[in-house]
C-alpha cells in the first residue's frame, strides 16, 4: 500500500480517470486513482457514448470540441483502445418553441466553426430511413457529432495513467480526506492511509459523501439513468446519425448492428446513496423497462423501430445532477487543496477528456487554460 503521493483522485470514471491520465501526461510524479471498486466499473460503462457538439454556451462548445479531438486521438495518446464513430446527428423538433431553439442552435454552431445546417424532414429521413418525417417540424443536421464505446474510455485513461507511472488501487474505499489546519492532508481509506496536499473527489455517484465526511458541502443529486441496446437490425449502419428528438429527449444511435437508445427522463427516480448500502455497486440499480416504453410510444410516429425492435440489453447508470446543468471542476475555498471533478449531467463522459486535462492543469500550473469559472465549485459556495 502507498503511504505518499502528490495528488489522489479518488473514482476512477471518466472524469477522474481522464484527471489522473493528464495529471502524469503534464508532468505529476506520484499519482494515485482510488476506486472503491473495479476501475471504471461503475456508471462511466453504462453510459450511451454520444459526442453533443451544440451546447448552450461558447464555453461549452470549446470544451466539447477538444473533449471529441481527444477521442479522436485517444488510442495515440494513451495506448489504449477506442472504438468511435463520426456518425453526425439529427436534432429534431416536433414543436415550434423547439423550432426557434434550432435556429439559434444554427447561428450559435455557425459562429463557433461547427457543421451545422437546418435541413428538410424528407432529407432528415434519406440520412437515416428509420427516423420518419411526420410530425416533424424541422432538423438540425450536425456533422461534427460522434459516439464512442463508453466502456473503454474510464479503463483506457486509467491504464494510460499508469503506463505513465501513476498507482491504481482499486478495492481501495476512501472513508475520509484528510484536513489539517484548513489544508488537505491525504485520504483515509480501508486498507491504510495516503498522505499528500492535493485530493480530487471524482467519485461520481459516492461525491457528495466522499466530501460530507470531511465536512464539505456540494449540491449534487445522483440520479437514474437508463437505455436499452437492440438486436441487430436490417439496415442499421455505424455510420447513420444519431437522432434527437427535442421534447421528448429521446436519443438513439448505432450500436453494434443495431440501436442504443434511451432518455434523459422528465421526473427521474433520485438517490441517496448512503440509503442503499455500503456493497451497493451501480449494476445493483434497479431498472423499471416500463419508463423507457413509455417514452418510445410517445415518438413511435418519428421512431416506430423503438417499438418493434426487440432488446438485448437493458443497463442503467446513476449520473449525479447539478441545480443550474453545470459541471463542478476546480477547487474550493477551504480546504486549500480540495478539487472536485463531478456534476456530470448525463454528459460527463463524453466531455472527461476535456475537462480532465483542464482540471489537471488547474492543480498543476495554479489555473486552468481557459476561463472555467461558470464550472467552478465556488459557485455553490460549499464548506464547512
Amino acid at each position: 500500500m502507498i503511504e505518499r503521493a502528490e495528488v489522489i483522485v479518488i473514482g476512477s470514471g471518466g472524469l477522474g480517470a481522464a484527471t489522473a491520465f493528464y495529471l502524469v501526461k503534464r508532468g505529476a510524479r506520484r499519482v494515485v486513482l482510488v476506486d472503491k471498486y473495479d476501475i471504471g466499473s461503475q456508471t462511466s460503462p453504462r453510459a450511451a457514448g454520444m459526442v453533443s457538439c451544440v451546447r448552450k454556451s461558447e464555453l461549452m462548445i470549446d470544451l466539447i470540441k477538444l473533449a471529441a479531438d481527444r477521442i479522436e486521438r485517444f488510442t495515440q495518446e494513451t495506448g489504449q483502445p477506442l472504438d468511435w464513430v463520426r456518425s453526425g446527428s439529427l436534432k429534431v423538433a416536433r414543436r415550434a418553441q423547439d423550432v426557434a431553439v434550432i435556429d439559434d442552435d444554427i447561428v450559435r454552431g455557425r459562429r463557433l466553426g461547427l457543421d451545422v445546417e437546418r435541413i428538410s424532414p424528407e432529407e432528415a429521413h434519406r440520412l437515416n430511413p428509420f427516423l420518419e418525417p411526420e410530425g416533424v417540424a424541422a432538423v438540425m443536421r450536425v456533422g461534427d457529432d460522434m459516439y464512442f464505446d463508453p466502456s473503454q474510455v474510464a479503463v483506457g485513461f486509467a491504464r494510460g495513467a499508469q503506463a505513465g507511472g501513476a498507482t491504481l488501487l482499486p478495492h481501495t474505499a476512501v472513508t475520509r480526506v484528510l484536513i489539517e489546519q484548513g489544508e488537505v492532508a491525504g485520504v483515509e481509506t480501508n486498507r491504510g492511509t495516503i498522505h499528500a496536499s492535493i485530493v480530487v473527489d471524482a467519485a461520481g455517484a459516492w461525491t457528495r459523501q466522499i466530501a460530507e465526511a470531511s465536512g464539505l458541502r456540494i449540491p449534487l443529486v445522483p440520479t437514474a439513468q437508463q437505455l436499452f441496446v437492440t438486436d441487430p437490425l436490417p439496415g442499421v449502419r455505424a455510420d447513420l446519425p444519431m437522432v434527437r428528438i427535442m421534447d421528448a429527449a429521446v436519443y438513439l444511435r448505432p450500436c453494434d448492428g443495431g440501436f442504443l437508445w434511451g432518455v434523459y427522463e422528465e421526473d427521474p427516480r433520485f438517490f441517496e446513496m448512503d440509503s442503499l448500502g455500503e456493497k451497493f455497486q451501480i449494476k445493483d440499480m434497479r431498472l423499471d423497462a416500463a419508463v423507457l416504453w413509455r417514452y418510445a410510444d410517445d415518438v413511435k410516429q418519428q421512431l416506430p423501430v423503438l417499438l418493434k425492435a426487440h432488446v438485448r440489453e437493458h443497463r442503467g447508470g446513476i449520473p449525479t445532477m447539478t441545480a443550474d446543468g453545470q459541471h463542478i471542476v476546480g477547487p474550493i475555498a477551504a480546504p486549500r487543496g480540495f478539487f472536485f471533478a463531478s456534476g456530470c449531467n448525463v454528459a460527463g463522459l463524453s466531455i472527461a477528456p476535456a475537462l480532465g486535462d483542464a482540471l489537471a492543469a488547474w492543480i498543476l500550473e495554479g489555473s486552468p487554460p481557459m476561463d472555467l469559472a461558470p464550472l467552478a465549485a465556488t459557485r455553490f459556495a460549499p464548506g464547512p
